[in-house]
């Protein structure tokens, strides 16, 4: 039985996957054993964050039925049907880390590796939905928040922020320029954007100046640079809300707050703010 791992951790672009080797898989599910025996179950559906999530065990072998479980200690965000496990501490994810067979890019190793040294996450600000003054929407082609259309087994797996930002299901975890033949050309802004462009979207100074019905609604692009980027979009309520990779769409950052403008929410290591933009239902993604 072979068992793949994959780091969660990005939003845009596909996370890092690897199957482990025999001896790995046996040192695994011998200390999935110990850690069953010490640890918390989390319910699915737990708030996820921008950047490190955690690690997904699959095995490979056994059909669709498989158990798929995701370990991390702290702030999970499993996805309908998985069990996810939480340790006192953080050894099974550095195991789990230290088990790829992948190239991980410096920062990446960086930034998880912090994260696991970090010790264990507050629940507390993502548990209970903070009250705020959204601003206006000057868009009345801006989508409703409705989570529940994302975050369910046929959906959320297959489909990124750059899919929720521009409102389009449809099960490639959809990339900037792919469907118009203009691929990104680096992960910098400088890189994404001229591939949206490619797709239909169009720069925008801020998100203050009203659209006409048929003009389509506010997004925005933030890059983790030479990593990653993620996509957040204005709901009809005027706040902003977004799905980072495979996980959970919501509308909070990673400080469990409501987000009123991306441009100053909590970003976690999605550092560059690079622009507004404005998508609508004729954009092409893929």
């Amino acid at each position: 039985m072979s068992l793949l791992v994959t780091l969660d951790v990005f939003s845009g672009r596909p996370n890092p996957r690897w199957l482990l080797d025999e001896s790995q898989a046996d040192a695994l599910r011998e200390r999935l054993g110990a850690l069953r025996e010490r640890s918390a179950a989390k319910p699915s559906g737990a708030a996820g964050r921008l950047g490190y999530r955690g690690f997904r065990v699959h095995e490979v072998d056994e059909g669709p039925a498989a158990q798929s479980l995701h370990v991390h200690e702290g702030l999970v965000d499993p996805g309908a049907g998985e069990l996810s496990l939480v340790a006192e501490d953080r050894e099974l994810e550095s195991f789990l880390l230290d088990s790829a067979r992948v190239d991980l890019d410096s920062a990446v190793l960086d930034h998880v590796r912090e994260a696991i040294a970090g010790g264990r996450f507050d629940l507390g600000g993502y548990l209970v939905e903070q009250a705020v003054k959204c601003p206006p929407c000057n868009a009345p082609d801006a989508p409703t928040y409705d989570p529940h259309k994302w975050n369910v087994p046929s959906v959320q797996p297959y489909n990124n922020c750059y899919n929720y930002a521009n409102n389009q299901i449809t099960n490639t975890f959809a990339q900037p320029g792919r469907a118009t033949g203009h691929p990104i050309t680096s992960l910098s802004c400088g890189g994404v954007q001229p591939s949206a462009q490619s797709d239909g979207l169009v720069p925008a100074a801020n998100f203050s100046n009203p659209l006409r019905q048929g003009q389509g609604w506010y997004v925005a692009l933030v890059i983790w640079p030479n990593v990653d980027y993620h996509w957040y979009r204005q709901d009809n309520v005027g706040c902003w809300s977004h799905k980072p990779g495979q996980t959970a769409a919501r509308n909070t950052d990673d400080s469990g707050n409501p987000i009123t403008d991306p441009k100053t929410a909590n970003r976690g290591p999605y550092t560059s703010f690079c622009t507004y933009m404005i998508s609508n239902k004729n954009v092409t993604i893929a």
